[in-house]
């Protein structure tokens, strides 16, 4: 199923808005069960990037590999699309803004897909988010509307709703630059659980010390590149590159 034991292999990705290249020949894979963490100055590409792996942005070059299924430019339309369906049921994406619908509970907005688009049984459905809400810490808040919770409760709801689907991958797009500074540690939590439990996760991030403690891989783009790559100790103690070592030395002297 996993190509050399990769859950996840990106092959010369490029990407394009009109004239403006944003991701200039990515490369890189992921183990099963490893935090990859992205990093790296606002515009550098990474969002872009993430939002390639599970097609909200179609790719101008290059290749992905989702456990045994393959994308590329080549394919036609119909076959790409296909394919994109399959990729869609391998990967849970959480985002900056938490996109709930408004007007369902909590536990409407974790059932949803699973009941649509899985056909599972409604019950089942509810017994299954009824112990992801448990899991990430709102078990008392099913029958609660998005409007009446904080914005770490509401990408909490995000986050089982993600999980609801039983993805091999989870994506998350600075699932925190949304929050008050005080609601940042209960998402990162969540996170940290996820990451224990063996979920392959690929985290684009400027929480530093999150993504140096968790991490199995660090990712550090600018200017479409990946500039650099590596165990987080190699990266934020002995960066090789000198944009790495500029980018850091901000935190590392905080």
């Amino acid at each position: 199923m996993e190509q050399n034991g990769n859950i996840l292999e990106v092959r010369g990705i490029k990407k394009r808005f009109g004239e403006n290249i944003v991701l200039k020949d990515i490369n890189f894979s992921v183990k099963a069960g490893e935090v990859v963490c992205l990093i790296g100055p606002s515009g550098s590409g990474k969002s872009t990037l993430l939002r390639c792996l599970n097609h909200l942005e179609e790719m101008n070059d290059g290749e992905i590999r989702i456990m045994d299924v393959l994308l590329n430019t080549k394919m036609g339309k119909r076959e790409q699309e296909k394919e994109v369906l399959k990729i869609r049921e391998h990967v849970g994406m959480v985002f900056q803004q938490f996109n709930l619908w408004p007007h369902m509970t909590v536990l409407g907005n974790v059932i949803e897909s699973p009941v649509r688009v899985k056909k599972m049984k409604k019950k089942e459905a509810v017994d299954m988010a009824m112990d992801l809400l448990k899991k990430v810490g709102l078990d008392g808040k099913a029958d609660a509307y998005p409007s009446m919770l904080s914005g770490g409760q509401q990408q909490r709801v995000a986050i089982a709703r993600a999980l609801a689907m039983a993805p091999e991958i989870m994506l998350f797009d600075e699932p925190t630059s949304a929050l008050d500074p005080e609601l940042v540690g209960e998402v990162l939590n969540v996170m940290r659980e996820l990451a224990k439990e063996g979920m392959t996760m690929l985290v684009v991030t400027h929480e530093m010390a999150f993504a140096r403690e968790v991490s199995d891989q660090i990712i550090f783009m600018d200017d479409g590149y990946i500039v650099e790559s590596g165990h987080p100790e190699q990266v934020f103690l002995n960066p090789q590159n000198e944009r790495t070592q500029k980018f850091l030395s901000r935190y590392l002297c905080a």
